[in-house]
């Protein structure tokens, strides 16, 4: 088989087996659907594996369940599990209204176990694991590797990557690594970008200098960095690191509330459009490329680039806090403001 392989991870939230994989299979088919390739399927190119943490998230959540019945409780709870006195405390005052039936309760307890205890550190050999003995399959197959992690995920991917990657790693050790010199990953997609939030609150590589980089010492061949303007994920401690060898590819449309949705983003067309000929070699000519985009449109919302952009101007925050607290709450403040204009403005 000399199908390229692609590794999926996805973010914050309950992901059930095989979910992330169908959602970006499902993003990509519906944009070669537009651009005209009406017998594609991506499954049919690519070989899919998924790398899933929710489970682990989730049954710790439930263990839990009975002692955790408030905030308060899972930040006691957390204390025994990495998470200093200090910052629980802090963390209770600030939380102390929250909605544990809103959306966001998931997302933002998902950040804190992963990134303020050490459970996050099996998640990270989990994960080593698995990419290694992909790139030592692949290897041996001569065939590509590709990862696309969302969200969470790509704090995850991150900082996974910046410990396995190294030069002269011995892959015959009993801890995952892998020689930076043998073994390079055709083409990384972080989607809604999260890594330098997360490097604030664990402080284990700086996403802005770490060996994650298609430079010519880094540990891929290519890197795209998606962001949707109107994501508020990505708006707290933004990716911006220059690219060589990639890009970095803004979603610019809205056709539904979540914003964040992965699905969405994949079949975003200068998304779809790079992916399909990055990873399998599909090409999409102009013309195809903008009757895409004119089909996507016609799904979009009836708000133009310039009014969305003017409507949500005034929570976007950019903060440069090294605080952790101050990094958390403008995480959950900024998504928390979002969802509550785009509800008045988009329905």
């Amino acid at each position: 088989m000399t199908k390229p392989m692609v590794l999926v991870i996805h973010g914050m939230g309950t992901h059930v087996p095989g979910a992330m994989k169908q959602e970006v299979a499902s993003g990509l088919n519906e944009a070669a659907m537009n651009f005209g390739l009406s017998d594609f399927d991506i499954e049919n190119e690519v070989e899919f594996f998924q790398f899933n943490y929710s489970e682990f998230f989730d049954q710790l959540r439930q263990k839990d369940a009975d002692y955790a019945q408030s905030i308060s409780n899972h930040l006691k709870f957390l204390q025994g599990h990495g998470l200093g006195e200090q910052m629980a405390g802090e963390l209770t005052a600030f939380f102390a209204d929250f909605d544990e039936d809103d959306m966001l309760y998931s997302h933002w307890l998902d950040v804190v176990y992963y990134s303020l205890t050490f459970w996050g550190e099996k998640i990270r050999l989990d994960l080593a694991k698995r990419i290694n003995d992909i790139m030592i399959e692949a290897n041996a197959q001569s065939r590509k590797v590709h990862i696309v992690a969302h969200s969470l995920g790509t704090a995850v991917l991150h900082d996974t990557l910046a410990k396995l990657f190294r030069k002269d790693a011995d892959i015959t050790s009993a801890i995952p690594s892998l020689d930076v010199d043998r073994f390079t990953i055709d083409s990384i997609w972080t989607v809604a970008n999260v890594s330098r939030l997360v490097n604030l609150l664990n402080d284990i590589a700086d996403p802005n200098h770490s060996i994650v980089h298609s430079s010519a010492d880094g540990c891929c061949n290519y890197l795209y960095n998606v962001a949707n303007e109107f994501d508020p994920f990505t708006w707290p401690k933004a990716y911006r690191r220059d690219i060589e060898n990639g890009r970095h590819i803004k979603v610019k449309t809205v056709r539904k509330l979540n914003t964040h949705d992965v699905r969405e983003y994949m079949a975003a067309p200068p998304v779809a459009r790079m992916f399909l000929f990055s990873v399998v070699g599909e090409l999409v000519r102009q013309s195809d490329y903008l009757e895409g985009v004119k089909k996507h449109g016609e799904t979009s919302v009836n708000r133009s680039y310039e009014e969305l952009k003017a409507h949500f101007a005034d929570i976007k925050n950019t903060t440069n806090t090294t605080d952790k607290i101050k990094a958390l709450k403008a995480f959950y403040q900024v998504a928390t403001d979002f969802q509550t204009k785009a509800k008045q403005f988009l329905v």
